[in-house]
């Protein structure tokens, strides 16, 4: 099974992450009239938020959420706007309809959904069969992909997959916690369809394995959870620390599933924060080129959630520098607290 034809769309608005952050001050001190208050606010972003060295560029749909939305239901209305005009965007009238159709997000939920939508006004239903992988947070691309691994197994020759991850969308200026600030510094938003099919292409990886597993007794250390307001994520200090506890025997166990050496192989790792990335590469001892791909990603685009990892794969596919037969290791990590990993190998014809 072959994953190929990624493309990306672009949120409407640039950011600059120095840009950001004076906006992200800005929303948070607007309505604060104490001024003591305010210093503190102040100090703990100049001392928490994920600094230019780390990220310096970030692309959003809502650059100034902060208290522009009145609840989860008008977010959600939002989102679903905005998702319909993304899978216009990937599906012209001239396109030719997948197998089935899979919706991967964390950030906004409607029924029925953008995916739904599209195939039914491109006449598609009786081709194409949709399913919803939603709320996986930012490992989700590899659920996503064992999914449509499974539907291969049943006879569907092409499955895409389409990321609408609007991580902007809820971001909430009257949470002032270091842990909201370091989120709202670090996330952004990410749009991006590829392809899982049973042939080929000129340029495409092979899969070679997929699997997961749950870390015990992290359950309460990240969380993706609904509030009034919209949707409230909980980081712990201690991931990066249980993580790096774990990720040798996980990447081991993929690497003996896979029947190749993964020693020499380019890791995309899904930057969770920039303490992730560095703390994977110190426990499993890679060399700066072969994390050079998903620190690029962080640098210039920040955590899309779950469209992360199709991202930094996008650029490893079409990176000439990188050729064919490299093993690529994919490693994700989301809700549970749970470790993703997929090995992949670029093959072209």
């Amino acid at each position: 099974m072959y994953l190929a034809n990624f493309e990306i769309q672009r949120p409407p608005h640039s950011l600059d992450q120095a840009e950001g952050l004076r906006l992200l001050e800005g929303l948070h001190l607007q309505n604060l009239s104490n001024e003591e208050e305010r210093k503190k606010v102040q100090e703990r972003i100049a001392r928490v938020c994920c600094k230019q060295d780390k990220i310096a560029h970030r692309y959003v749909t809502t650059p100034k959420t902060g208290g522009a939305f009145s609840g989860f239901g008008e977010r959600g209305r939002f989102f679903q706007t905005f998702a319909e005009a993304v899978f216009e965007k990937f599906y012209p009238p001239s396109s030719t309809p997948p197998d089935d159709l899979i919706h991967v997000t964390c950030t906004g939920y409607t029924s029925p959904s953008a995916a739904q939508k599209i195939v039914l006004k491109r006449g598609w239903q009786k081709q194409t069969t949709v399913t919803h992988s939603y709320h996986m947070g930012c490992m989700g691309a590899v659920p996503a992909i064992r999914m449509a691994c499974g539907f291969a197994i049943c006879g569907k020759a092409q499955t895409d997959i389409v990321h609408t991850e609007l991580c902007s969308l809820h971001l909430n200026s009257q949470l002032h916690t270091s842990e909201q600030l370091v989120a709202q510094s670090l996330f952004a938003d990410g749009l991006i369809k590829y392809t899982l099919s049973l042939s080929a292409s000129n340029l495409s990886f092979k899969i070679l394995t997929v699997d997961e597993e749950l870390i015990p007794h992290s359950e309460d250390k990240m969380k993706w959870e609904c509030e009034d307001w919209g949707l409230k994520m909980t980081l712990s200090k201690e991931i990066p620390i249980l993580i790096g506890r774990e990720i040798k025997a996980f990447v081991e166990k993929l690497e003996k599933k896979c029947g190749h050496s993964l020693k020499d192989a380019i890791y995309a790792v899904h930057p969770g924060g920039p303490k992730i990335i560095e703390m994977i590469g110190k426990k499993l001892a890679l060399s700066e080129k072969q994390l050079s791909a998903s620190q690029e990603i962080l640098y210039t685009c920040g955590n899309m959630s779950s469209a992360t990892l199709p991202h930094i794969w996008e650029k490893i596919l079409n990176d000439s520098n990188i050729p064919l037969g490299t093993l690529i290791v994919g490693l994700a990590f989301g809700p549970g607290l749970c470790m993703s990993g997929v090995i992949l190998q670029k093959v072209g014809l």
